[in-house]
Parts: structure tokens; C-alpha cells; sequence
């Protein structure tokens, strides 16, 4: 009878080991899969390939978008196993996510830049509506436009820095890593 209890015992351990080490991993990873498609959605789409070149490093490897045009493309990284993730965190004694954008004038789509026209076809539709029609000053940044003019816009000024600063990026991260949570609590 004891026997029978320790090999519980040991499979009950293996299996919250399994279950931490996964969590570990894949709560970070759609937290960071879900901000790419808010930022997706929130940030200015004019032919799709700044909507397209986000990128996610995960601890062994980058999964980056197209940078195509058209609409934009969730990015799904691989899922890892217990025994991949607890390897990995053991090489590298960290699990590290980032998110970024490998499109040549991201800087300037994030309003974190002044804008240079040119560097797309802005005389086609926009992919997404547009979110406002004014004039932008010499030198200013893409969403910062006022008054009457021909500059267009399609998404809000400043929308990136609102993401990140204003707590919507830790909320998506509160609840997506709370529904991961409450996934792995059902266990057998």
C-alpha cells in the first residue's frame, strides 16, 4: 500500500511540476500574443505592413510577422512542453518575452518620431477608417494633425505610448495570465 501511495505521490509531483512549468511559459506567451493583436488593432493601418511587422521574441526563438500588406495577421508562437519550457528556463535561468517592430519607419507610426511622408502610398485607401483629417505642422509626428487640411490619419495620436502607459498593456497581461490561471487549476 505504500508503494501504491509513492507512485501517486511521484506522479502527482511530475504532474504540478508539468502544469507550473507550462503556466510559466504559456501565460507570458499569449499575454504577449494577445498585445500584438491590441496593438494591431489600436495602431494606424494604411496598406497593413506596419500592422504586419510586429515580432515576438520568446526565450528560443523570434516569431515575426510578414511586413505584407493587407490586413493585419495574429502571430502565434510555438507552445512549449513542461519538460521544453523547464529545460529551457534551466539554460538560461530566465524566460524573458518581448514585443517589437521590425517595420522601417515604426518610430514614426508610433508617433514617437516626426513623420516623413514617403515611405508608403498614402494616395491609396487606407486598410483601416480614418480617424481624422487635418493639417500636420512641419516636423510633427503622424497622428498629430489639427485644423483643415489633407493630412489623414487612422489611428489616434499618441496611441502606442497610451498603451503602454495608460495600463491597458498590464491589463491584457492581468487577464490573459488570470485565464491561464484559472485553465490550469483543472488538472487530472
Amino acid at each position: 500500500m505504500a508503494k501504491g501511495f509513492l507512485n501517486e505521490l511521484n506522479k502527482l509531483s511530475k504532474d504540478l511540476d508539468r502544469i507550473a512549468a507550462t503556466t510559466v511559459y504559456n501565460g507570458p506567451k499569449a499575454a504577449v500574443e494577445r498585445a500584438v493583436r491590441d496593438l494591431q488593432k489600436i495602431g494606424p493601418g494604411w496598406t497593413g505592413k506596419f500592422s504586419n511587422s510586429w515580432q515576438i521574441d520568446t526565450p528560443d526563438r523570434t516569431k515575426k510577422g510578414t511586413g505584407a500588406e493587407g490586413k493585419p495577421q495574429p502571430i502565434y508562437t510555438p507552445s512549449l512542453s513542461g519538460r521544453q519550457v523547464t529545460r529551457s528556463f534551466l539554460t538560461k535561468n530566465k524566460l524573458v518575452f518581448s514585443i517589437s517592430n521590425f517595420s522601417p519607419y515604426a518610430d514614426q507610426a508610433a508617433d514617437l518620431a516626426p513623420f516623413s511622408p514617403g515611405l508608403s502610398n498614402f494616395d491609396d485607401d487606407p486598410i483601416k477608417p480614418i480617424d481624422k483629417v487635418g493639417k500636420r505642422r512641419p516636423g510633427g509626428v503622424r497622428g498629430d494633425i489639427s485644423g483643415a487640411g489633407g493630412n489623414r490619419r487612422t489611428a489616434e495620436l499618441d496611441w502606442f505610448t497610451k498603451y503602454v502607459r495608460a495600463g491597458e498593456f498590464d491589463k491584457t497581461v492581468q487577464i490573459t495570465m488570470d485565464k491561464v490561471l484559472r485553465g490550469s487549476r483543472g488538472f487530472k
